[in-house]
């Protein structure tokens, strides 16, 4: 019993770095470009990651075909950093992490359902409507005109979304290899590209910050991505992908949470409303997802 209340312990810590990770980015926007970013975060996280490999004495070797699927994973990983972060630079962080969170399980059943072609029960098509609704009312979508709906950072969240259920779909299909291992892999290949293809040194030197970049930055890089990702997945080991699963769904409180101490962004009724939405939404839908969860699947 003690056993499972220290797991259940740093479960619940890991899935607050990843709610963090969404004020944080906020925070960091206004010291560094969203391609520095990507770059900085996971060089970091990439060299954090080696001493995971020494204390687990996992093995690097990865054949070709996983090896393939990383680097794919890597380049949605580049893309759905950059409009994480700029959809919380240009919206508010805690509506974003609750969005983005609770929306990327809708999508990867949505985007089943077209690859299978495969009609769900009247059961899931409520459970989408109701997931669908929740999302909306976060968004208080009945106060917009219609060009409002689609406002820039929406449609960054919207994009960032469909780039993680990308992600998750492909990463479904590489097997025989640790997630530990193949996250390494997919943190490398982000760095490697994002460094050789889009990055721009346009903000100065990050030696040059202050303590609040550097604490945001080590946070996020580490604590958001290293720790958060380990923790996770040996606790879906130790519970089973069904009770592991269930951990994530404290994500968009901590982030609306946490967003409203780091940031003064106020809490209102229709984002806790609409959060409640998804949430029952994903219980319904959760079957498919944990199919997902039961491969390795990366997280932020």
């Amino acid at each position: 019993m003690m056993n499972d209340r220290k797991l259940f312990f740093w479960m619940t810590l890991a899935m607050l770095g990843w709610g963090a990770s969404w004020p944080i980015a906020k925070i960091l926007s206004s010291y560094i470009t969203e391609h520095e970013l990507v770059t900085y975060r996971y060089v970091l996280t990439t060299i954090t990651m080696l001493p995971i490999f020494y204390w687990m004495k996992l093995s690097f070797r990865i054949n070709l075909k996983n090896l393939v699927l990383a680097i794919i994973i890597g380049v949605f990983l580049i893309f759905y950093t950059k409009l994480f972060f700029l959809g919380t630079k240009y919206g508010e962080a805690g509506i974003a992490g609750a969005l983005v969170t609770t929306l990327m399980p809708i999508i990867v059943y949505i985007l089943m359902l077209l690859s299978r072609q495969k009609k769900p029960v009247i059961k899931d098509w409520l459970a989408l409507a109701l997931g669908v609704a929740g999302v909306l009312t976060m968004i208080k979508v009945w106060t917009f005109e219609i060009e409002q709906i689609f406002n820039v950072s929406n449609v960054y969240l919207l994009w960032a979304a469909l780039c993680w259920a990308l992600m998750s779909i492909a990463t479904a299909y590489t097997k025989s290899i640790h997630p530990v291992v193949l996250s390494f892999y997919i943190y490398l290949f982000a760095t490697l590209i994002d460094w050789a293809i889009f990055f721009d040194p346009s903000s100065g030197s990050i030696f040059s910050m202050d303590q609040t970049f550097w604490f945001g930055f080590i946070f996020l890089a580490v604590g958001s991505t290293t720790f958060a990702t380990t923790v996770y997945f040996l606790g879906i080991q130790k519970l089973g992908s069904n009770k592991g699963s269930v951990f994530t769904f404290l994500v968009p409180f901590f982030a609306i949470g946490l967003s409203i101490v780091m940031l003064g962004e106020t809490l209102e009724l229709n984002v806790i409303i609409g959060v409640m939405m998804t949430i029952a939404s994903l219980t319904v839908l959760n079957r498919v997802k944990v199919k997902f969860d039961e491969k390795q699947n990366i997280k932020l």
